[in-house]
């Protein structure tokens, strides 16, 4: 068994390197992903300020922090596999005997600890700027919920990215098509779900379905209304259910392409 493990977790380790290293090896890439989430996080805190909410300012950094990691597990996680289609190195994951759930458990470790940086930054500019009080009575709480966000998130780029290598350019427009409507379900910067919704019950329930919108309401739950795991469990089971569900739906689509590669010779998908 540990012969069997060894090769995976080396397979993992490798493709992470590379996702950490190609993003701070290009400065412009690390000044978008910097700068864009500080802008957006910056503009809703004067927001609230400016309406007298400014004790909901935690609500925009918060988002700020969350929506790096949206924009990575979109414009990265999901699109990788059909960007190394084109160049040909998806042809080597075929035909080497490194397994594609280890290269894609790789590509996720390596999203997050290079978007990282971003995520910090976000928090030291609201927190010196807007000053948010955070009241978080349970760190474990916000730590296990943080994370199981995460792992939810990167397993949906997971099997994003088997759609986006099936259909190619034609899948890629839904970027443009996800980013701002689940920025906005999900409710990065402001509560999509609960008292505090501004939505109707049908259109919550419907964003309920994003990992995302879990994600978010129970760390502003636990963040700043001191609320501990009792309180989010239902959160974070669901999150931990979808990330699961996720993972075993992106593994199997991803066989399902690489046998049909196999068989026919190519894995994309014909559009009438």
């Amino acid at each position: 068994m540990r012969f069997e493990l060894r090769p995976w977790i080396r397979t993992m380790k490798a493709r992470a390197l590379v996702r950490i290293l190609s993003q701070f090896g290009e400065p412009l890439w690390i000044v978008v992903n910097v700068g864009f989430p500080i802008f957006s996080s910056v503009a809703l805190a004067l927001l609230y300020e400016s309406t007298g909410l400014s004790g909901y300012t935690g609500f925009a950094i918060l988002g700020g922090i969350m929506i790096s990691f949206w924009g990575n597990v979109l414009w990265s996680m999901a699109s990788q596999f059909n960007w190394d289609k084109q160049e040909g190195l998806f042809e080597i994951y075929l035909t080497s005997p490194c397994s594609i759930t280890a290269i894609l458990i790789g590509m996720s470790v390596g999203g997050i600890v290079g978007t990282a940086p971003s995520a910090v930054v976000v928090a030291i500019v609201g927190w010196l700027f807007f000053h948010p009080a955070v009241v978080a009575s349970s760190w474990v709480a916000v730590v296990l919920t943080f994370s199981l966000t995460l792992a939810s998130l990167y397993c949906m780029g997971m099997l994003l990215s088997s759609l986006y290598l099936a259909y190619g350019r034609a899948a890629e427009s839904l970027n443009n098509a996800l980013q701002e409507p689940v920025s906005m379900l999900s409710g990065v910067y402001f509560p999509s779900i609960g008292q505090l919704s501004p939505f109707p019950f049908g259109i919550q329930v419907a964003a309920s379905l994003i990992p995302l919108t879990l994600g978010m309401d129970a760390l502003r739950r636990t963040l700043f209304f001191s609320q501990g795991l009792s309180s989010v469990s239902i959160e974070l089971i669901a999150l931990a259910v979808m990330a699961i569900i996720l993972l075993v739906a992106s593994s199997a689509a991803l066989k399902a392409l690489e046998n049909k590669g196999r068989r026919e010779g190519t894995i994309s998908v014909r559009i009438r």
